[in-house]
């Protein structure tokens, strides 16, 4: 009766087959795999956190700056500095749930594109694994709406909070427009903070992201019973730039003809027929027309960066290709600008720290 008993188990998996097996080990290469993504991982989001570590030291000295800046007297003013400050802080907040709501959506909507490129030819795939392939398509396009329906509410919320910093700037014209020195520095003071703070919202929302993957991937070498690596701060050199460089070549040769702000989302040259070259050495993610713009290069300037060139004629690279510093990417337009652009993920970012 024992006997049939423990068959009985056995047959159900109630109890291990042989006393004292092990679990299969992992795969070696596998493991190591997942501990050098580990490794990067961690570096990424340290850095990244140092990003906006170094953003919080320019935020607190432009406050202080902004606080030493002569009011006259005029409390008015003050007030509605105050104002402006408080809307520039939601206009933050609005753009960091922003971010982070447009990750899981991007992520779905990636492994949807995938399962439709490519689909082998009916017979060659299992019946089954045909089957799962629809159920998990399904699922996805379920996981759709409600994170569509995330994203938008989202985007309304930072759209209302930044018609009502404008609406308070508009009020508060006398912060922006001043004959005197003095006003002047507010202003410059002042826009210096609402793109640092708005810059600061996503870094904080990458730094979120890649977290997330380091206590991730942890966590799968855990389960695989392999070593999780020590990686010393000493590894993680800070990072105050794209892909860690220092400086961007200018794309044409002399001064620009408009810069960061006041309208211009980068650098702009007039330089029609001149040589237009790479500002880094990086991959061609884009390289074609687009309508009122010339021709468009983007180049991957680092996880989360892009560098965006317009107004271009006659490419000498196409996408794909890898290009190195200086490369000739074609010739400035006769009626367009040339113009540089920095982003990071949908943010356009002041590329004069690694122009100047």
């Amino acid at each position: 009766m024992r006997r049939t008993l423990l068959m009985v188990a056995l047959m159900l998996g109630m109890v291990d087959p042989v006393s004292g097996q092990s679990p299969p080990r992992p795969d070696p290469e596998a493991v190591a795999q997942t501990q050098a993504q580990y490794r990067d991982a961690v570096i990424r989001a340290r850095r990244i956190e140092a990003d906006v570590a170094a953003l919080d030291r320019r935020i607190a000295a432009t406050t202080a700056s902004l606080e030493r800046q002569p009011a006259a007297g005029d409390d008015t003013v003050l007030l509605q500095r105050r104002q402006l400050d408080a809307a520039g802080r939601l206009e933050a907040r609005a753009l960091e749930e922003l971010a982070l709501a447009k990750g899981p959506l991007t992520r779905v909507l990636g492994a949807l594109q995938t399962l439709t490129r490519y689909p082998p030819p009916p017979l060659v795939v299992p019946t089954q694994e045909a089957v799962d392939t629809v159920r998990a398509a399904v699922l996805m396009q379920a996981l759709v709406e409600p994170l569509t329906d995330q994203v938008e509410r989202a985007d309304r919320r930072r759209a209302a909070v930044v018609a009502e910093r404008r609406a308070i700037a508009l009020q508060s014209e006398r912060l922006f427009v001043s004959e005197s020195q003095t006003g002047d520095r507010q202003a410059t003071l002042q826009s210096r903070l609402v793109s640092d703070r708005a810059r600061r919202a996503t870094l904080r929302a990458e730094a979120q992201r890649a977290r997330r993957e380091v206590a991730a991937l942890e966590a799968r070498l855990r389960a695989a019973g392999a070593p999780v690596p020590d990686v010393p701060v000493s590894q993680t050199p800070t990072l105050r730039l794209p892909n860690g460089r220092d400086t961007l070549l200018a794309p044409v040769d002399g001064p620009p003809s408009a810069r960061f702000g006041q309208g211009s989302t980068g650098w702009q040259w007039r330089a029609p027929g001149q040589a237009v070259v790479a500002p880094l050495e990086a991959e061609v993610i884009h390289a074609g027309p687009l309508d009122g713009w010339g021709q468009v290069v983007i180049l991957d300037a680092g996880p989360g960066w892009r560098v965006v060139l317009s107004g271009l004629t006659a490419l000498d690279i196409g996408t794909g290709d890898r290009v190195e510093t200086g490369q000739r990417l074609g010739a400035g337009h006769d009626s367009l600008p040339v113009v540089l652009e920095l982003r990071r993920e949908e943010l356009a970012v002041d590329p004069s720290p690694w122009l100047d």
